[in-house]
């Protein structure tokens, strides 16, 4: 996909999944990638940064339209909560939550994976007894 593709596409699911337009940017390397798909990246303490998509012009074209759109919207779920303020890491139910909503796939890192385990552990808890997960480990 091209970069004006790219745009195109997280301008369309932003609008689709959040109601506001993409405010990021976003950049394609020619760096051959093995173990990424796509990185999120914003250094929050530099007031001049600004929330960057990079993706990897070699990467993409190993993978299928769909594939690479799923990544899109991985990333995008990363800068929605990210500029909202919310914990945007892979890790973070948020982020999994989001991801679970929008139907972003779940990076398949293993402490990305472990948490999406737990956080579905939690929600059949929830699910099961009626009460959040958090109050139950209050109650201990």
């Amino acid at each position: 996909m091209t970069l004006d593709e790219l745009y195109a596409e997280a301008s369309m699911l932003s609008r689709r999944h959040w109601g506001v337009p993409f405010t990021g940017h976003i950049e394609l390397v020619n760096r051959v990638w093995h173990n990424y798909n796509g990185k999120f990246v914003w250094k929050r303490s530099d007031p001049n940064a600004v929330p960057l998509i990079r993706m990897s012009r070699h990467r993409n074209a190993e993978r299928m339209r769909s594939a690479v759109l799923g990544t899109l919207l991985h990333e995008l779920v990363h800068w929605r909560l990210a500029t909202e303020g919310i914990p945007h890491r892979d890790v973070n139910d948020e982020f999994i939550a989001e991801c679970v909503r929008v139907g972003a796939p779940i990076s398949g890192s293993t402490s990305a994976q472990n948490a999406y385990r737990e956080y579905q552990a939690k929600r059949r808890y929830e699910e099961r007894t009626g009460r959040k997960y958090d109050e139950a480990e209050a109650i201990v």
